[in-house]
């Protein structure tokens, strides 16, 4: 019974010092997500007791950050699909389109993205430029340029071909380019 304690007491550890510093990021997922901060709370909750449960799958030396999120991005999509909240989707790039319509229209009072990680992260243009993307280039453009994954961790988190990964950041970095001039050419004819 002692050596069960001690392997359990020696995984909690090792846990707690490869995944526990990844919360923020694993949790600003979750916020863009959910677009709401108490069901982005049950989101990481879940992910993070999922990722305890499993911890013996994950591989010593790789991206634990990039399997977290891998974790939160299917818990996400399996909690979608069984709230009843959508009908089969036939391609992935239609199941994101439908969980960013859906999620656009969540209760937001009292939620502030900026506060939350805004301030901390990205400037109001950039928030701002980011929301007018569509949600698949987005998505693969936060994972690469914010949470730092390579192309092929982000793949995997978002589980298309990492030609299609690449793709979309290229398009997502061409977006926001023009998004942000067009920011800057109505912030410099307002003055401010």
């Amino acid at each position: 019974m002692a050596v069960k304690r001690v392997i359990t007491a020696d995984r909690r550890l090792v846990f707690e010092h490869v995944a526990l510093p990844h919360l923020d990021a694993v949790y600003n997922a979750a916020i863009r997500l959910t677009r709401n901060a108490d069901d982005a709370e049950d989101l990481l909750q879940e992910t993070i007791l999922r990722a305890y449960r499993f911890f013996h799958q994950f591989t010593e030396g790789t991206n634990c950050r990039a399997w977290l999120l891998a974790i939160l991005y299917n818990n996400f999509r399996n909690a979608y699909r069984r709230g009843g909240r959508e009908q089969p989707a036939a391609t992935t790039e239609e199941f994101d389109r439908e969980v960013e319509a859906r999620s656009m229209q969540a209760d937001q009072s009292g939620f502030n993205p900026e506060d939350l990680i805004g301030g901390r992260f990205v400037g109001r243009q950039i928030e701002a430029a980011l929301s007018t993307i569509p949600a698949e280039f987005r998505e693969a453009l936060l994972l690469v340029d914010l949470h730092e994954l390579n192309y092929q961790e982000v793949a995997d988190v978002l589980e298309v071909p990492l030609g299609t990964i690449k793709s979309r950041v290229s398009r997502g970095r061409a977006l926001m380019r023009v998004a942000l001039r067009d920011f800057d050419r109505a912030r410099e004819k307002t003055g401010s």
